[in-house]
């Protein structure tokens, strides 16, 4: 699993630098402007730490959650259902969160 998630990253890290330093277009036609993000430890730490207890908590990632209950662990639906939730709730207060 770690090979995946390393490759993954490393492929990411390389067709971005690609795409800024080759200036690449989409398929419209348009460039591909890539913004520089603000740099601030604190959220990635917080966000982070919150992603990770939620992981570790739960004992799965998110695509396996969907394996589980197709193999019959329907307690795990609760997980799901509060995942969802999750989502809708930082939709909905998104514009008031610092980003």
């Amino acid at each position: 699993m770690y090979e995946v998630i390393g490759s993954a990253a490393i492929l990411g890290a390389i067709i971005v630098q690609v795409i800024k330093i080759g200036q690449l277009k989409a398929i419209d036609g348009e460039q591909i402007i890539l913004p520089p993000k603000a740099q601030s430890i604190s959220r990635y730490l917080i966000g982070g730490t919150y992603f990770s207890f939620g992981r570790v908590l739960i004992g799965a990632c998110m695509g396996l959650m969907y394996i589980l209950i197709g193999y019959g662990y329907w307690s795990i639906v609760i997980v799901v259902i509060g995942a969802i939730l999750g989502t809708l709730f930082y939709g909905a207060f998104r514009n008031k969160l610092p980003h």
